[in-house]
């Protein structure tokens, strides 16, 4: 909740300076004027920025939730239950969120007003399902199926996470050894046939080649690859290029369908649970279809919401030629002509989540010796390139 600096008279004329937080200024000055203050100046104030940075892990997060739910649940408001988490809470960031939250809700302001504060934590689409169902006086089934809904999508990025740690590992090991080969072995290696007039074979000399041009010229190749980064995340910036690499992302095989699904699976949940809460189809639309982190399937979502806001069903209204998965036309169809449509999303949730981990254990399991493959091609390609002029040296030898 916004804070201002106040400087106001009172009824005997004295002049005051205070600070006031209250959901914006002109429910500041009623609410100055009812305890007899006539502001004279009102200037909002700098919040509390490293307390609004604050975020909690998700355990923790879904934590506080199922807390909070169960006190609603049993009949405690949500003032008191506030105030008593507040107080249970060990000393740190949750307890400081909590303590802030409480403060502004005792003040007057809305439970998803308060939270809207901590806007990393609660983004626009988690603080609308908390003002839905606080609207719709089902906070604690919402607060619930906000928790599920966070605990699922957790539990998917684990698992893409743990996927993408042992190529990443390899990755990162084979490239360190590279370097040490071409910076530290191949020079001394190069050392000694140029020593012995070796004639050299051809691989081994674009090895060499190649090692004095990495010792050389590594500032400028750090430099260019720093300045690549840093075109590339520029660039990705713009809508456009977003949308091309989003485009050819998908076509890629295997990989395509893993983000294919995910996107799919994060809409359908952010979609569900919004819909659940009470938000109206069509909110519920552009906010499942801004958090799918695709922007080929985002401009597709859109493209058919337009549609559904002039009457069309969703499952008519997306393109033809869609970049989702086939099972999501089918199951939409279901969903609306029973009027099931919350059941629906949850089902495409929960397949596409299931497709999206039985793809990604499929890759990791064809990634594991493509990478092996790829490891001993480059260490066999250097010891080569050692081991042939040995071998042309060692003949020599024997001939004489």
């Amino acid at each position: 909740m916004p804070a201002f600096a106040i400087t106001a008279i009172d009824r005997l004329g004295r002049r005051q300076s205070l600070r006031e937080a209250a959901s914006d200024e002109p429910a500041l000055r009623e609410r100055l004027r009812a305890g007899g203050l006539f502001p004279v100046r009102i200037r909002p104030v700098e919040t509390q920025r490293h307390l609004a940075r604050i975020k909690l892990p998700i355990a923790e997060f879904v934590g506080v939730l199922h807390q909070l739910e169960l006190q609603l649940r049993a009949g405690v408001n949500a003032d008191a239950a506030l105030a008593q988490m507040a107080e249970d809470a060990p000393a740190g960031p949750m307890r400081a969120m909590l303590e802030k939250i409480h403060a502004d809700i005792a003040q007057g302001a809305p439970i998803h007003v308060a939270c809207r504060f901590f806007a990393r934590q609660f983004p626009p689409h988690v603080a609308a399902v908390i003002a839905a169902g606080e609207a719709s006086a089902q906070l604690p089934a919402a607060i619930r199926s906000l928790a599920g809904h966070l605990t699922s999508g957790a539990e998917l990025r684990r698992t893409a996470r743990r996927a993408l740690i042992y190529p990443t590992v390899v990755l990162i090991a084979t490239a360190c050894l590279i370097v040490f080969l071409l910076g530290g072995v191949v020079p001394q290696f190069a050392a000694i046939f140029e020593s012995l007039h070796v004639v050299l074979p051809a691989i081994t000399v674009a090895l060499i080649a190649t090692s004095g041009f990495l010792r050389a010229q590594w500032l400028a190749l750090a430099l260019g690859l720093a300045a690549l980064v840093m075109l590339a995340t520029y660039l990705l910036r713009s809508p456009r290029t977003r949308f091309v690499r989003d485009s050819a992302l998908l076509r890629l095989p295997l990989l395509g369908d893993i983000i294919r699904h995910l996107a799919t699976a994060r809409f359908a949940g952010h979609c569900r649970l919004l819909h659940e809460a009470g938000i109206p189809l069509l909110d519920a639309l552009k906010t499942g279809a801004e958090l799918t982190g695709n922007a080929l399937l985002e401009r597709q979502l859109l493209g058919a919401r337009e549609q559904v806001a002039v009457g069309r069903p969703l499952y008519a209204a997306l393109p033809k030629r869609h970049a989702f998965p086939g099972f999501i036309v089918p199951a939409i169809k279901s969903g609306e002509t029973t009027g099931q449509i919350g059941a629906a999303l949850q089902h495409i949730e929960e397949y596409a989540a299931s497709r999206a981990r039985e793809h990604l254990a499929t890759a990791l399991t064809l990634l594991e010796p493509l990478l092996l493959s790829a490891l001993t091609a480059v260490v066999g390609f250097i010891a080569l390139s050692f081991f042939l002029p040995l071998f042309s040296l060692l003949g020599g030898v024997n001939t004489r």
